[in-house]
């Protein structure tokens, strides 16, 4: 499977899989729960279903497996926990080809222009 048809993908984990690559070329590296978190932003705010969590991590799974990210298990910081908490940091491998797909990609864009339209706003 090629990224312009995960990218294109209307459901599945593939869809899931699209939306975990537009949120880290967003930020480039994220926990994944912060990958979580701003796939729920994105799909709110364009109006499309929520994936799982279990769902996020199956699909952050696949791509570490063809390569297009990179999963390190870590402790995260956390308020709550003196201790931190143990996730998974995601990186995006910034191959050629996942950037010339992401910079075409219309939904990000899209989320794009309305992220920023609302901090103008204000």
């Amino acid at each position: 499977m090629d990224i312009t048809t995960i990218l294109s993908a209307k459901g599945g984990i593939e869809k899931t899989m699209g939306d975990v690559l537009r949120v880290l070329w967003l930020y480039k590296r994220l926990w994944l729960t912060e990958i979580c978190m701003e796939i729920e932003g994105m799909n709110a705010t364009l109006k499309e279903n929520i994936p799982s969590y279990d769902d996020v991590r199956s699909a952050v799974k696949e791509l570490s497996n063809k390569g297009y990210v990179q999963m390190e298990k870590g402790i995260r910081g956390s308020l709550l926990h003196v201790r931190g908490v143990e996730d998974y940091l995601v990186t995006l491998n910034e191959n050629p080809e996942i950037v010339s797909a992401l910079t075409e990609d219309k939904k990000l864009s899209e989320y794009i222009r309305i992220k920023y339209s609302m901090f103008k706003a204000t």
